[in-house]
């Protein structure tokens, strides 16, 4: 085998085990807890009579770390600042029962609910509040027990 062919064989190799390596590494990204804080604050908005649909997405790797994104729609016809209170208490509760890491960016987008287009199905209107979950007030353990001890 001549040399040329030989370093073009080598350097395939290693393209292909680096590759599998930084694959391994963007999977071990995902933390079971930082997904199921997200499911259980959409679940739990769900039963409050003032949101009319809420979503999560949840993105991890390298390249971006731990980023949640948390949508929530309201109804029209509530107090907006009262139910945004609330809808970040829920996700600040959860947070901290369900997650160890503080290293999870948490973005939340609050929609008011916008009229109806036929059929009466309503779509999300503008948004009313985007940013994180804020501090809130108190002591966290104090007020949700014991910090989740799992990622």
């Amino acid at each position: 085998m001549s040399t040329a062919l030989r370093s073009v064989v080598l350097g395939s190799l290693l393209a292909v085990v680096v590759g599998l390596l930084a694959g391994c590494n963007v999977t071990e990204q995902y933390y079971e807890g930082v997904d199921s804080f997200g499911k259980q604050t959409v679940a739990d908005w769900k039963e409050m009579p003032e949101v009319v649909d809420a979503t999560y997405e949840y993105r991890h790797g390298l390249d971006q770390g731990q980023v949640m994104y948390l949508d929530v729609t309201i109804r029209g016809d509530v107090d907006k600042d009262k139910v945004i209170g609330q809808l970040q208490e829920v996700a600040r509760k959860n947070f901290w029962q369900k997650t160890s890491s503080s290293d999870v960016k948490v973005n939340l987008a609050v929609h008011s609910e916008g009229s109806a287009l036929g059929g009466g199905s309503a779509t999300p209107g503008p948004v009313i509040y985007q940013g994180g979950l804020g501090q809130g007030s108190g002591s966290p353990e104090e007020k949700y027990g014991p910090r989740a001890t799992t990622r």
